[in-house]
């Protein structure tokens, strides 16, 4: 079943997008040679290596979906994501042969994504959008001498996004993503955003969207409910875990409007609707994949 997740992600990625492709230039709000350390967020957040999963469970909990990992030098070694954790605790192959009560004493640096493409901090801007859409990764290190001193997010890039584009959500959604039932579990679920890569799925229940499910939901209500070593345990729906309150929007808007909502509330993606109908869902990446200066 899950070769299946493989196979849709791969399609989808390059064939979901069949809305006419155009371009939004960002140089209208976003000079050509600003400085990427004066878009990026400074300073950021970071986790070390040999923290344990337990040790930094609650951060992605609560607030972060992805840390810059350092050695005990300082020295950038690698990103971890609330996929990156929601694996470890039993959402991935890899770590089966773990028993549950031991995979939160891993080490960040057994569960992390060693292989992580960073900017220098003197890298253009041209290149940074070449960065995103080369490498398909939601946020980048910004390092000096190997040293993080920021992280710049497809966030910082749409953000800057302050009028009407031209360009339509049809233009640029994915059209029939991937999506869970209501009557799926919270384990099941796991494995799918987990194998899949995906940062959030509609949930679905007789045709209508209910609600998101996203990483960082499944391991808010595992830090919460304190059960962080039994997620493979969860056979309750994912509906009693999924975010309810969900705003939607329209096919025919034009690409600022998801941006000012995204903006609003600070969410990455956005449904598309028409009546009930769940038509596809637009994310910063689809915008990110499209802006040039």
């Amino acid at each position: 079943m899950f070769l299946i997740y493989h196979i849709h992600r791969i399609i989808m990625l390059k064939l979901a997008r069949t809305g006419k492709r155009r371009s939004i230039r960002i140089s209208r709000w976003l000079k050509p040679d600003e400085k990427l350390l004066d878009i990026c967020s400074g300073n950021p957040a970071t986790c070390g290596i040999n923290q344990k999963v337990s040790d930094v469970l609650e951060t992605f909990a609560k607030t972060y979906r992805r840390l810059p990992a350092i050695d005990e030098y300082g020295y950038l070694r690698g990103m971890l994501s609330s996929t990156d954790i929601l694996k470890a605790l039993g959402g991935w192959k890899d770590f089966e042969t773990i028993a549950p009560r031991n995979r939160l004493s891993l080490k960040v640096r057994d569960v992390m994504n060693a292989h992580v493409f960073h900017l220098e901090k003197n890298t253009d801007m041209s290149a940074v959008l070449a960065a995103f859409r080369k490498h398909r990764r939601g946020a980048y290190p910004v390092v000096y001498r190997k040293k993080v001193l920021g992280i710049v997010t497809e966030w910082d890039i749409v953000k800057h996004i302050k009028g009407r584009t031209g360009v339509k959500v049809s233009d640029i959604m994915v059209r029939k993503p991937l999506v869970a039932q209501d009557n799926y579990s919270v384990a099941e679920v796991a494995k799918m955003l987990a194998m899949g890569g995906f940062r959030r799925l509609p949930v679905m229940k007789k045709g209508e969207m209910i609600g998101i499910i996203t990483p960082r939901d499944i391991l808010r209500y595992l830090y919460k409910n304190d059960i962080p070593d039994r997620l493979q345990e969860q056979r309750q729906s994912v509906k009693n875990v999924m975010e309810k309150d969900v705003v939607s929007i329209n096919k025919d808007e034009d690409v600022h409007e998801a941006v000012k909502v995204m903006v609003e509330r600070r969410i990455g993606g956005l449904p598309v609707v028409e009546g009930s109908e769940l038509l596809g869902i637009i994310t910063e990446r689809d915008i990110v994949d499209i802006v040039e200066l």
